[in-house]
């Protein structure tokens, strides 16, 4: 009896957390995510591509892009920060091991659009968006309006 009462305790622990864990699905058709993977927030090669992205915040409000930050016990959303359970939900999710610095691109629908090491010129995740089919709909659609399109 013992042990299934410890069996039905580990399955409701687990179902919390999961629950209880950031959800990429808030963010499906409506944004695109730039996940940045690294160890540790002061890791050289994530410093280095925050500074390329704010040099480009414009370029990525245009492109309704969201930067996330994994690190190895927390992160960032924006600028709202992640917990450790929000880490762990985003590496379990995203299939990253603890060690990897990674990008990965998610487009509004979800899927994962590119897969590169973290040091990776960013300004193919960005020409990458731009020959989506979806992002040449809305690239037309600001063009009818007049409303301008920030290059990459």
């Amino acid at each position: 009896m013992a042990r299934l009462w410890l069996i039905g305790c580990t399955l409701l622990s687990l179902t919390l957390v999961d629950a209880a864990a950031y959800d990429l699905r808030q963010h499906h058709w409506n944004q695109r995510v730039l996940v940045l993977v690294a160890p540790a927030s002061d890791d050289p090669e994530l410093i280095a591509q925050r500074h390329w992205l704010e040099g480009r915040v414009a370029a990525l409000a245009d492109r309704d892009m969201l930067v996330i930050e994994v690190w190895a016990d927390a992160g960032l959303a924006g600028d709202q920060p992640l917990s450790a359970l929000d880490a762990a939900g985003l590496r379990d999710r995203l299939q990253l091991a603890p060690g990897d610095r990674l990008q990965l691109l998610i487009g509004k629908d979800g899927g994962i659009k590119r897969r590169a090491a973290l040091n990776a010129d960013l300004s193919e995740s960005l020409q990458q968006i731009d020959a989506m089919p979806m992002r040449r709909q809305e690239i037309r659609a600001k063009q009818r309006a007049g409303v301008p399109v920030t290059p990459p």
